[in-house]
């Protein structure tokens, strides 16, 4: 059952991303899609939280 839902997930995601691949221009709709959210340490250092996350391989 986790395994389906895992493969679902990530077709789920694999539809999404194929309809930016040929993007030229990086629009609000493509970032969002993309990245959670984006937090700046107090030394200017970004930290971008993704949507998606690498696969666990066992």
């Amino acid at each position: 059952m986790e395994s389906e839902q895992t493969v679902d997930n990530i077709e789920q995601r694999k539809q999404e991303l194929l309809q930016f691949l040929d993007f030229y221009e990086l629009t609000p709709e493509i970032l969002h899609c993309l990245i959670n959210r984006i937090e700046v340490k107090a030394d200017g250092i970004p930290k971008i939280h993704y949507r998606f996350s690498a696969p666990i391989i066992e």
